[in-house]
């Protein structure tokens, strides 16, 4: 099961990096919306909780 759910967390945080990269981007330009902005904060949020959840896993 956790092999499984390790997998999922790799997956899913190589899709939200894909998301990211992007905004950052248009950011370090001055190029973003406040709407984009936000959405940045809330993806690097969600990102961070998942990669501690990939330690915790790894470390088990």
């Amino acid at each position: 099961m956790t092999q499984e759910r390790m997998m999922e967390l790799r997956e899913l945080l190589l899709n939200l990096e894909r998301r990211i990269k992007p905004l950052e981007w248009d950011s370090s330009r001055n190029q973003i919306n406040e709407f984009k902005k936000q959405e940045l904060g809330r993806l690097k949020g969600e990102f961070v909780t998942l990669r501690t959840e990939l330690s915790g896993l790894e470390g088990k």
